[in-house]
């Protein structure tokens, strides 16, 4: 079933270059306060914050590239759609004249012709920044016009996305599609945002829902909800292996379950992914049809990033000396790249320990203008910080994986990895965040060692460069962390326990070594007066009842109503239910409300 099609064989893709894509409507540069420190030097910021279907940030572009890059000119035209009669016309004339589209990107050279004319099922293996999102919105666009639906008949393409910041993205493109046909109106689902209001939007009307699974599923109990999807023409799931990857498949046969029989109301359906494992084949299998048509745009052969990307590995002795690395690691790689141009991204396995080192990038003078990123932070401002560092010619955004997949920022010269990631792919991803679209860039993998189990045993395929450690601003950092607030010192000690309980076998300690570690963290690199205390109910969650070393202390007064917060890196604001204790970013799918020390995930959206 899944042996490369004659047309990915061809020639033509074979020789196909990537497409240099462009933001556009840029205005002058400008700063913002970031919890009233600084932000991103900016090229491009908005007046204010519009909603998503506002178009915050501008759809990506076709333009003319530097003389080192060449557009495919023998790559099809959107204008040939149009000649066969397969786009309608207004819709060929919002992509060429206002979105300035010519030539099709390979995964839409590859995909949009059988889509549009036979209505096929597709399984289609695209790199993150290809062009996909147009290639499966174009066919179910073109559905919605051709079958002339009227008001009132529920939602015609459904699109599932891994990630909030993922969906929004995909809403503002269909939004920006739709410009010269505003009688069709696009919606989301999606975790931090208010519930009522977007159940009020699906049931007025949308025509296009993009969704994460979590509030899709929570929707979906709503019988007046369910019944919208009664004439569901599309269906689509956008990074079908992350949205596995966190643990997403029972929610989406929950999902599946609930949708109309699909060989009664003979719905198209996509899937696009990076990858192609089995338990993608397994969810292709639930969403489209027996006879589905598998689709790469990866010339066979091509390097992954991380076999072309310069790594760098450095090792400290403790966790009190990482954030001085990480320091030292910052400075030295921006005198490489260059004060106006060193763009980076710094990966930390909790929201607390991003926190943790957005707050001493932002206190440390001759920083480069940082912000942070992760489930904690107002859906609002993820927005704005996205949109921010998105248009930014320089600057750090300090995050956990919600946006390791994808988020497509451009320019970044580097990626830092502080700590070990949930696993190899992880890494993986997150390293993709640089190097894109033909550019360079560098990679910076911190590690204590402890934690060297990972580089030798997870990424042993990997050559990396040892760099020496520059510790130097460990006084600097550790006077800056004094000051910071004891409940910071808290949740930052709590999230570093929950996720490095996940990896005791990997550094080989017991439940005992791992509490003293994370005394010694507390004290010595968080600059904590004491050991924070742990309420019983956290400690018994975590599964460390009776470990000696710890502060415990008691839970405080039960508020009747009251949803019970998690502990380690817990959930977005707004997400309602129970809270778990975890160790990566947002909640597992398959434990909801369980209250388990769970692995870390990537940018969960519930």
């Amino acid at each position: 079933m899944l042996s490369l099609p004659t047309l990915t064989r061809s020639p033509l893709l074979r020789n196909i270059l990537t497409i240099t894509m462009q933001q556009s409507r840029r205005t002058p540069a400008k700063r913002h306060q970031n919890r009233g420190k600084k932000a991103f030097a900016t090229n491009a910021v908005n007046a204010s914050n519009p909603s998503p279907q506002q178009h915050a940030t501008p759809i990506p572009r076709v333009s003319t590239p530097p003389l080192s890059e060449a557009v495919p000119l023998d790559t099809p035209r959107f204008a040939d759609l149009g000649k066969e009669n397969l786009l309608h016309p207004i819709l060929l004339q919002t992509i060429i004249e206002d979105l300035k589209f010519d030539h099709m990107m390979p995964v839409q050279a590859a995909t949009l012709h059988d889509l549009l004319a036979k209505r096929i099922d597709c399984l289609a293996q695209a790199k993150t920044g290809t062009g996909k999102t147009i290639a499966f919105l174009l066919p179910a666009i073109q559905t919605l016009i051709n079958r002339n639906r009227q008001p009132g008949s529920g939602v015609s393409l459904l699109v599932i996305s891994p990630t909030r910041e993922l969906a929004m993205q995909i809403a503002k493109e269909a939004t920006a599609l739709l410009k010269r046909l505003p009688q069709y109106k696009v919606s989301f689902a999606i975790g931090g945002t208010n519930k009522n209001t977007e159940e009020a939007k699906i049931l007025d009307g949308c025509d296009i829902l993009i969704a994460t699974p979590g509030r899709l599923l929570d929707h979906l109990s709503d019988e007046r909800v369910k019944w919208n999807f009664r004439n569901l023409d599309t269906l689509v799931l956008d990074e079908a292996d992350r949205l596995l990857d966190m643990g997403f498949m029972p929610a989406l046969k929950d999902i599946v379950k609930a949708l109309p029989n699909k060989e009664e109301s003979k719905r198209q359906g996509m899937l696009f992914s990076a990858t192609i494992a089995p338990h993608v084949q397994t969810v292709a299998h639930l969403i489209l049809s027996k006879g589905y048509k598998f689709i790469s745009t990866i010339p066979e052969g091509e390097l992954n990033t991380h076999e072309r990307v310069p790594q760098h590995l450095v090792t400290v002795p403790t966790f009190s000396d990482v954030a001085p690395a990480l320091v030292g690691s910052i400075r030295s790689e921006e005198k490489i790249s260059g004060p106006e141009t060193f763009k980076a991204i710094v990966f930390a396995p909790t929201a607390a320990l991003v926190d943790f080192y957005g707050d001493i990038l932002q206190a440390l003078p001759g920083m480069p203008p940082t912000s942070v990123l992760h489930s904690r932070v107002s859906q609002s401002k993820r927005t704005k910080v996205t949109n921010d560092f998105r248009n930014a010619k320089n600057g750090v955004l300090v995050a956990t994986d919600v946006v390791a997949r994808g988020m497509d920022f451009p320019l970044v010269t580097n990626v830092f990895q502080v700590g070990v990631p949930s696993d190899k792919e992880s890494y993986v991803h997150r390293l993709g965040r640089t190097a894109r679209a033909g550019a360079e860039g560098r990679g910076t993998f911190i590690v204590t060692e402890a934690e060297m189990f990972f580089p030798k045993w997870s990424l042993k395929e990997i050559t990396f460069e040892s760099a020496q450690a520059d510790i130097s601003a460990k006084p600097e950092i550790l006077a800056i962390s004094e000051k910071l607030e004891t409940e910071d010192h808290a949740k930052t000690y709590q999230g570093w326990l929950g996720y490095y309980k996940n990896h005791l076998k990997g550094l080989q300690w017991d439940n005992r070594e791992l509490v003293r570690q994370a005394n010694r963290f507390a004290l010595e690199g968080l600059g904590a007066p004491e050991v924070p205390g742990l309420k019983k109910s956290t400690v018994g969650k975590m599964g460390l009842k009776g470990v000696a070393g710890l502060t415990v202390v008691p839970d405080p007064p039960r508020v009747p109503g009251a949803h019970r917060g998690g502990g380690g890196e817990g959930r977005s604001k707004g997400s309602g239910g129970k809270g778990n204790v975890q160790s990566g970013e947002g909640r597992s799918a398959g434990n909801v409300g369980k209250g388990k020390v769970q692995k870390a995930t990537a940018g969960l959206s519930w």
